[in-house]
Order: C-alpha cells, then structure tokens, then sequence
C-alpha cells in the first residue's frame, strides 16, 4: 500500500508552525495512523531529536514501521492507547516532552477497509474496534445492549434526534435475526429514515457505536490530561479533531488548564486563585485552507487548537 493510499494528513503546515519549538528535543505522535505526520516531524527535528509513536491499531502501527525505517534512530514506535500516555513515555526512557499530537477520528485507510466495519456504505461485520484484541465490538453492542443504553449511546455520541426510535427498531430487528453485519444495520436504519436524511443518519449512528465500542471520549480526556502531565514548560499540546463531542472536549480541557481562576466554589465566596498550567495560542480553532479542503475533502471538519505549557 502506498502511504498516500492510507490517510492524507490534514493542517501539515499549521501542525508543524505550533508544535515544533526545538528541533533537538522528544516528541509524540499519540495517534500515529499511516504515519504522515511523523514523517514530517521527523524531517523537522535534527539529529538529536526524537519522536515517539502510539497507535493502538496494529495495522497503523506496522504500517507506519515500515513507512518511517529511514527514521528508526530517531523512532520509536508502540501499539498502545493514548490513555496510557504517562506509562508508555516513561517506558521509552523520555525524562520530558517537548510537544504532542493528537490526529483524532479514524483514518481514511479504517473507513475504507471492509474488514474493520467503520463504515455504512460497505457490507462488513460489525466490527469497529481500533484494538482489535479488545472483546467488545460493535456486534455486541447492537445485539446486546438494552433499548434504554442503544438510546443514550446514540444521543449523547451521535446527537442523534431519533436515538429512541432507532434504538427500538434495533431492538426489534435483533429479536428476528441477529445483526452481523454493517449492512444489516444499515437496512433497520432505513426502515425508519426518508431518503432525505438517511446519510446524515447512518453517519451519526455509525459514530456513535464506534466511539461507545473504543470508548473514545472517555479515552481522550484521560490521554489529555497525562500529555499536559508529561510536557516541558514551554511544550506544544496540539490536536485536531473532527467532530463537536471531541472539540468540545479538548476545548474544555484546555480552557479548564489555562483557568487562573475558578468562581464555580460559591457566589458568596471570592474567586479561588488557580496556578494556570496552559497558555492558549489558539483563540478560535484553526481549520483548513479551501485550496486543502480540494484536495482532501475528508479535512473539511478539522479543527485544530494549541496550547503551551506554562
């Protein structure tokens, strides 16, 4: 497979204006895909430099092995989740970070491969698992899970209007015949939706499923939190994200980080003084340029936002 085959890379330039401060110093690319922009990184940082690699999809992680063997003096690369970012940078001997990345979502290479079931327009197994020696999976999630959990997952990951109704019609399906496949899903979603909104629909049912089946929200503030942890003062914290519940997420983690103070004690009682631990260098996110989006129209929905450690 050839690189550009696996995923684009989204916001290279913009990437690598905040998060590159040394060019002597250790890195992490806590979502390392295909590779592309460890590659880029990897060209930035001199000799000295260092950049460490976490992916917790063992296809991404051989993929971009093989991808990076010019950089291996410089590389190191783990099948690891971001939520266990403190562990897997003190196990790789790094005293300090002096920036991170998080490229959140799925990669074009995960949508379009049949056999991980990400997608709604090909016929696959109800998969969805990033880690794939993980048990749950989507099929238990739809056969398994009861109407009132299939209902709040598809509203609270899927800001999906019709979670209650869809979460019936699952339910009812599932009492007929058990769902394996994406295309089964697909077909109960299609019994309830017009034509209109149905792909808008799928879209928000498949992702939400996906984020529940790798806990993907949950798994993000804790990655973030150890990435602040871990950095230099003076390191980059830089993530793009894809969709509302993750920027929401990082917005929060980072505003929450840089507080100085915090008035949610009493209204009674005088603001309580905090010591800020990030500075913001992104008021708003910044997105894709439309020369970007032409070329990649999966980088339409990025948002990036940064921040320095104090």
């Amino acid at each position: 497979m050839q690189a550009s085959s696996y995923h684009t890379p989204v916001l290279l330039e913009e990437t690598l204006s905040f998060l590159i401060k040394s060019k002597c110093g250790v890195y992490v690319d806590a979502t390392l895909g295909g590779g592309g922009h460890a590659e880029v990184i990897l060209r930035q940082l001199e000799q000295e430099g260092r950049l460490i690699g976490l992916d917790a999809d063992e296809d991404a992680v051989a993929f971009a092995t093989s991808r990076l063997t010019g950089y291996q003096d410089r590389l190191i690369v783990r099948k690891s989740n971001f939520r266990e970012f403190k562990t897997v940078v003190s196990e790789c001997g790094a005293e300090g970070i002096e920036g991170v990345l998080f490229d959140l979502g799925v990669s074009s290479y995960q949508l379009d491969e049949p056999a991980k079931g990400f997608s709604f327009r090909l016929d696959s197994p109800l998969d969805m698992r990033l880690d794939r020696t993980q048990v749950l999976s989507a099929r238990e999630v739809v056969n398994e899970y009861d109407e009132r959990r299939l209902s709040e997952i598809l509203w609270k990951y899927g800001e999906e209007q019709q979670a209650r109704s869809l979460a019936r019609a699952i339910v009812s399906a599932r009492s007929i015949r058990t769902l394996e496949s994406g295309k089964d899903l697909v077909r109960v979603v299609e019994g309830l939706v017009g034509d209109r909104f149905l792909i808008k629909t799928l879209a928000r049912v498949f992702q939400a499923i996906r984020i529940e089946v790798n806990s993907e929200l949950e798994n993000l503030k804790i990655g973030l939190s150890e990435a602040i942890d871990v950095l230099n003062p003076g390191g980059r914290l830089v993530v793009i994200s894809y969709h509302s519940l993750e920027d929401r997420i990082v917005k929060e983690t980072m505003k929450a980080a840089a507080a100085t103070s915090d008035t949610s004690l009493s209204k009674f009682l005088p603001p309580a003084t905090l010591q800020p631990r990030l500075r913001i260098l992104t008021k708003k996110f910044v997105g894709p340029k439309d020369s970007e989006i032409r070329t990649n129209p999966r980088a339409r929905s990025a948002k990036l936002r940064a921040a320095e450690k104090i």
